[in-house]
């Protein structure tokens, strides 16, 4: 019961003001404390559910908070049950006081779930989504989930869910077991009748630290959501990511297996976009083959980064029921004092289709640790497409062969969009620009890729140390200056 009290006393206390710096305050006693793991425990009947059994546990849109009052944004729940078994605790804020909201049965329609034993009426939720006439003013569409540890999704204008964030990932890929932070109550401030933006509250907890977080959620065709947060650790942690991304990639157009489906492509994003404090764009394509591959992109005051889905074909997908031509991208915009650090990006070569198996996130070149909280903000870009990242030419496509002519060799074929700065009618004009590590460059060509209104660059490469990954860079120039991104990967002969 006391513990109960502690994590809604905000709630409780008339008396108290919320805002960030109490939520703050809150976080750094929390991490004073020894670590306690939330309460898990289910019902049996829950207990046993499966994610079908779960589906048939509906909330009841009539239900939705604020809906009455016919607010732009409306509250809908998810139910614990089965493998959604982590509970957090929701409350509302209006003039900086803060309201409990309380689990009910009577949100939910169990009709097709076939419950047959009493439900406790302090259950708690799963998770929520948030509801605002994103496409069309006469309809509330979901715009934003949280829902598992500290994992959301949000959707621009006339897209369909894809990747995830995270509010924090620890250990990943590390030597020490990956942590899942979990964010445990959230505060939602009431918006009013005119309201094109709504704030979030987050409390954070893990067995390394606690966290205060405030979040901004502003949708449109680009839905853009502003973070600020505090952590405070109990312990030392090294392996910090800030601003995860998380995302699935099964197989593209480089890949050199289907897996034997009949689709062109599966995956939620084909690359990661990062924009460096030099200015220089770097493109990686996304590889599901081999080993787990962990790239490392050391930086100063990054400018940004994201996981982004490029290829907006429906023909490379043939898929009529994901819509992977229409999943959103993620671009993640620092805010000021990033400092040293990494960017870094994981890809997992196991999975399948409903497996995120890529992350990307920035590392702190400085571990957090008790005596030091650390403060950071960025702000979070849900987009279908933006001419500005880059502001230069983008790779558009690659593609990866055999070298017949050189055993033991690849052929590496590369298509770069047409944009300002490179001559079509002077082709002379563009040089490509290849540079190799551990391997051997055994041919280069330019060709313009004109039904692709594209240009195409070939070449092949020779692994020197086959035990070793063969690195490469790529980017087109002329008149002296980079008129393209730079294209890197790694190959594993």
């Amino acid at each position: 019961m006391l513990a109960c009290a502690a994590l809604n006393g905000f709630a409780q206390n008339e008396s108290s003001t919320f805002d960030f710096n109490a939520l703050r305050n809150r976080a750094q006693n929390l991490a004073a404390t020894p670590y306690q793991p939330s309460d898990r425990t289910l019902p049996e009947e829950l207990r046993n559910f499966n994610y079908d059994n779960m589906r048939n546990i509906r909330f009841d849109p009539k239900s939705a908070i604020w809906r009455m009052e016919r607010l732009p944004f409306q509250l809908q729940f998810v139910h614990r049950g089965g493998p959604q078994t982590g509970r957090i605790t929701m409350n509302s804020v209006e003039d900086g006081r803060a309201e409990l909201i309380p689990f009910s049965k009577s949100l939910f329609n169990y009709s097709q779930a076939k419950i047959n034993g009493r439900l406790p009426d302090d259950l708690g939720f799963n998770g929520f989504r948030i509801h605002y006439p994103l496409n069309s003013m006469e309809y509330l569409d979901e715009v934003v989930a949280f829902q598992g540890a500290s994992y959301f999704r949000a959707l621009g204008k006339g897209l369909h869910y894809g990747l995830s964030a995270r509010g924090l990932a620890v250990n990943v890929a590390g030597k020490a077991p990956e942590e899942f932070p979990e964010f445990t109550e959230f505060w939602i401030e009431k918006p009013d009748s005119r309201a094109d933006r709504i704030k979030i509250y987050a409390l954070m907890n893990s067995p390394s630290l606690a966290g205060a977080y405030e979040i901004l959620l502003i949708p449109g065709v680009d839905t853009i959501m502003e973070v600020k947060a505090t952590l405070f650790a109990r312990q030392s942690v090294e392996e910090l990511g800030l601003a995860p991304l998380t995302s699935m990639f099964w197989f593209g157009e480089g890949s050199t297996s289907r897996h034997g489906d009949f689709r062109p492509e599966v995956h939620d994003s084909d690359g990661l976009l990062v924009h460096t404090g030099a200015d220089e764009w770097l493109w990686r394509p996304l590889c599901k083959e081999g080993d787990v591959r962990v790239s490392c992109f050391t930086d100063k005051a990054p400018r940004g980064f994201g996981l982004l889905q490029r290829d907006r074909n429906f023909s490379s997908y043939e898929d009529l029921e994901t819509f992977y031509h229409n999943r959103p991208s993620t671009w993640v915009e620092p805010g000021t004092n990033w400092g040293c650090g990494e960017i870094r990006l994981v890809e997992l070569p196991y999975g399948e289709e409903y497996f995120d198996n890529i992350v990307a996130f920035w590392k702190p070149a400085k571990p957090l640790t008790p005596e030091t909280p650390l403060e950071f903000s960025y702000r979070l870009h849900w987009f279908k497409d933006d001419p500005t990242l880059p502001p230069l030419a983008r790779t558009l496509a690659t593609r990866i062969g055999n070298a017949t002519e050189y055993p033991g060799s690849k052929k590496f074929v590369l298509d770069f969009s047409n944009s300002a700065g490179l001559d079509r009618n002077n082709p002379d004009s563009v040089v490509p620009v290849v540079s190799i590590t551990n391997g051997n460059l055994k041919g280069k060509h330019l060709q313009r890729n004109d039904p692709g209104n594209a240009w195409r660059v070939f070449f092949d490469v020779e692994p020197i140390d086959r035990t070793k990954p063969v690195e490469m860079r790529c980017f087109l120039q002329s008149g002296g200056l980079p008129r393209s991104e730079t294209w890197t990967y790694f190959w594993n002969p």
